[in-house]
């Protein structure tokens, strides 16, 4: 049995497709069994439904965000992060689905406290194998740290950076400051704009965020079989 995995997402899940399509063309044995988007009006909940209907999968892709659970009387919410309510509905659906990962696929709010807790890295792990919650961040780290899509490669083309490229790390409370799993350099060439540079990154997660994100699952399991035995 592979080992399944849940994304979440907010845009239009391009990523997301190519990790499923990986998956159906046999090149890495993880299956998609679910979706979470925070955004109603995402690309991503056509393209799941496209590729239920073309590989007759059963992904379930659903919305959770702060209109589907609104912040609670008197409840701070900061621009960018979730309500108590949202987070708690996303911890559910995770918690019911006993995955192996938690995978989050341009997924563009702040992870909750208690989804860190659960799913996330904690200051007291001392292995990255311990969280199971990743995220693919358009950037090389800590250079982009806190920045994000076309913002992120025109801060490299701003400060004259030899490369952009792509990281997969583990989520924590802080923003982009889980261990690092996997980069990948993409070299800056004469006359790149912020978009040609981004167009070329974006290339590069698809490539490698299916395999990185096996990798990291396999070590995992391998891990933590290993603190079982000792």
């Amino acid at each position: 049995m592979n080992p399944s995995i849940a994304i979440l997402a907010s845009g239009s899940g391009t990523t997301a497709e190519a990790f499923i399509r990986a998956g159906q063309r046999g090149e890495i044995n993880v299956d998609v069994d679910l979706v979470i988007c925070s955004r109603r009006d995402a690309g991503i909940f056509q393209r799941v439904a496209n590729l239920n209907r073309e590989f007759g999968l059963h992904i379930e892709c659903i919305l959770i965000n702060y209109k589907t659970h609104p912040a609670a009387h008197g409840e701070h919410v900061g621009q960018g992060e979730q309500t108590s309510g949202e987070e708690a509905a996303i911890l559910a659906a995770l918690l019911a689905g006993n995955f192996d990962l938690v995978a989050l696929m341009g997924y563009m709010k702040r992870i909750g406290p208690h989804l860190i807790e659960a799913f996330g890295w904690l200051p007291e792990y001392t292995s990255a194998f311990q969280a199971r919650m990743v995220n693919t961040h358009p950037g090389l780290l800590p250079d982009t740290k806190g920045f994000y899509g076309q913002q992120i490669q025109q801060y490299v083309l701003d400060h004259h950076l030899p490369y952009a490229g792509q990281t997969l790390h583990v989520v924590s409370e802080d923003y982009d400051a889980g261990p690092i799993i996997a980069e990948h350099k993409v070299p800056v060439e004469p006359g790149d704009t912020a978009e040609s540079l981004f167009a070329r990154v974006q290339t590069v997660e698809k490539q490698y965020v299916p395999r990185d994100t096996e990798d990291f699952i396999k070590a995992r399991q391998a891990y933590m079989l290993s603190e079982k035995e000792k």
